[in-house]
């Protein structure tokens, strides 16, 4: 595909700048003879810059079909000058994955935390199993506050996994 050997560079209406590759050389000799036989002098001005590998290529009357027209003429004129489309980049990707392990000082700091935590969340889930079936018994029965009970402990529930959430690590997938 040649059309990767032109690289767009920077576009203003009606001028274009290529940057131009190949994994041959370039016969710039042999592709300055082909653009000027392929674009005419009174519809098309160009410069090219072997030095930087560039193109400059600028329509007298910018208009869309010139710019299509002028991009043909130049993949046409990179193929008949032995210009090979380069290989493609290839993106090497390194993937690290950073644990964090807590030292051996902050493992034991965050421990009565922990076993804080773990005390409040067991009660906090002890009192929502008796509001669980409370509310049960609380919608069988008729006046009794079924609902606001079950709510109440849907709430400690919550609460006792918020407590916990700080000191469970996620598992590796």
């Amino acid at each position: 595909m040649l059309a990767s050997c032109a690289e767009l560079v920077h576009s203003l209406p009606g001028r274009w700048r290529y940057r131009l590759r190949s994994a041959t050389p370039i016969q710039w000799d042999q592709l300055q003879r082909e653009l000027e036989a392929a674009l005419q002098s009174s519809a098309w001005r160009w410069r090219l810059n072997r030095h930087c590998s560039t193109l400059l290529l600028e329509a007298k009357a910018a208009d869309h079909d010139q710019q299509q027209e002028g991009w043909q003429t130049l993949v046409a004129a990179l193929a008949r000058s032995g210009a090979t489309p380069p290989e493609p980049e290839v993106v090497q990707v390194k993937v690290q994955v950073v644990r964090d392990q807590p030292s051996c000082v902050k493992r034991w700091l965050l421990a009565p935390a922990n076993l804080i935590s773990f005390l409040m969340a067991s009660g906090l889930l002890s009192l929502a199993a008796v509001l669980l079936l409370g509310g049960i018994v609380g919608l069988i029965l008729p006046l009794a506050p079924g609902l606001p009970l079950l709510l109440l402990a849907f709430v400690l529930v919550e609460t006792a996994f918020k407590l916990r959430r700080p000191f469970t690590t996620a598992t590796a997938a």
